[in-house]
């Protein structure tokens, strides 16, 4: 593979590609990381600047939607092995007037050959066409597409693995309160498509997640050599396989899910994706102030910065319907659900959770943590507590101030104190 390109902050303006030349050793599965940078563009606004890659005739769309330079990783597709050429340009007709340029500090592609442990995962990794609900393009300004991460899955039909995207926000779905309480986050994190392979290698089901969070059978178009091709379709991250728009982003798989940790340990690996969320929150909650209908009516404005987050893995077997966590400040116990199911973590892959922290209280006075059932549990569930931590000012995910430790919740004892704090 041709060595990494230190671009140097080098500028994409109108009328100005910048060209690429990498070579192949071997067949396989191509992607690229490239850090950019949109200099006076500002998501807490809802613009950004879109930068498209072609490539063999491929072309696909990228979203710098951060306010800082960030290696955004692209699949470019199965390759034959030899030189190819790869080509960037500021598509003015879908970016912000504010983006005037975009900065490309770093060029790297890297290839997974056929023979590769890993050449399954990137072989099956959807490519995701932009949501057109409103624009030719929502994800210029919204709910944009940042992250594509997998794990594995075992069915009576064989193994496989399902991909999960993270997007900026939902308009849609789940108000704000409840993606705090029940989710512990302000993204949007759904599963998209899963592809499952028996004992021989061959493929036995392929499906996606569509409308409604029905489960359907992929019946799509493949592009970029072979990956399924699907389609935003709604407001709060479900897709369909069938290609509506013209507009395309490969995220690639850079990412799995971490052994004993929910889906947000992804999530909290890359500060950035916190950070653009925030903003996009932001803007959101200053509408809704304004009088827009954008979240629940009649709440105080919502700021991700003064909660405690708090990540947690149930065993697969624990049968407990409602969760809640909660943490001790000044000898006072403040629960992220108050008590009430609605607010609770309950349902597959709701293991994390958010407690607003009482007015000038901080991280560093958070006496203790507690897991409860608000239902008894029929049966001991044990629950392990990954970690806590706090926004800083930017809306990035500080340093966990507690971490690693478990409980056991049964009808006896539905609550179990994972950690306190030793002065």
């Amino acid at each position: 593979m041709t060595a990494p390109r230190n671009a140097g902050g080098e500028l994409l303006e109108p009328g100005r590609a910048l060209s690429h030349e990498f070579h192949v050793a071997a067949p396989g599965e191509a992607w690229v990381a490239l850090t950019l940078f949109a200099p006076g563009t500002s998501w807490e606004r809802g613009d950004a600047a879109v930068v498209a890659l072609e490539m063999d005739g491929e072309t696909q769309h990228l979203v710098v939607a951060a306010d800082e330079p960030v290696a955004y990783a692209r699949i470019l597709g199965r390759l034959e092995a030899g030189p190819h050429r790869l080509s960037l340009h500021l598509d003015t007709s879908l970016s912000a007037a504010s983006a005037r340029a975009v900065e490309c500090r770093a060029i790297e592609v890297r290839a997974v050959a056929d023979g590769d442990g890993a050449a399954f995962v990137w072989r099956h990794a959807p490519v995701l066409h932009y949501r057109t609900l409103d624009s030719p393009l929502d994800g210029a300004f919204t709910d944009t597409p940042l992250l594509l991460f997998y794990r594995p899955v075992e069915t009576s039909e064989g193994r496989g693995i399902e991909y999960h995207v993270i997007n900026s926000h939902e308009d849609a779905g789940t108000d704000l309160a409840h993606l705090l309480a029940c989710w512990g986050h302000t993204t949007d994190i759904e599963w998209i498509f899963r592809v499952v392979r028996d004992r021989r290698g061959r493929i036995v089901r392929e499906e996606f997640q569509g409308p409604e969070h029905a489960t359907l059978p992929f019946r799509g178009a493949r592009a970029l050599g072979g990956h399924p091709v699907l389609q935003a379709a709604t407001r709060n991250g479900m897709v369909t396989d069938r290609a509506t728009s013209p507009y395309r982003a490969a995220l690639a798989p850079v990412a799995a899910q971490p052994p004993g940790e929910p889906r947000e340990g992804v999530q909290y690996r890359f500060p950035w994706i916190h950070r653009v969320s925030a903003l996009e929150v932001a803007r959101h909650e200053a509408a809704r102030a304004a009088g827009e209908p954008l979240a629940p009516g009649g709440a105080a404005p919502v700021d991700p910065r003064a909660y405690v987050y708090v990540q947690c893995k149930r065993d697969a077997d624990a049968a407990v319907p409602a969760l809640e966590a909660l943490i001790r400040i000044s000898g006072a116990w403040h629960g992220s659900a108050g008590g009430r199911p609605e607010f609770a973590m309950q349902g597959d892959d709701a293991e994390c959770t958010a407690i607003r922290l009482p007015a000038g209280a901080r991280d560093t006075d958070v006496e203790a943590i507690a897991i409860r059932a608000i239902d008894q549990p029929p049966r001991d569930a044990m629950v392990r507590f990954v970690r806590a931590f706090c926004l800083d000012e930017r809306g990035r995910p500080q340093a966990p101030f507690a971490a690693a430790a478990a409980g056991t919740l049964s009808a006896a004892a539905p609550e179990a104190t994972v950690w306190r704090r030793t002065r």
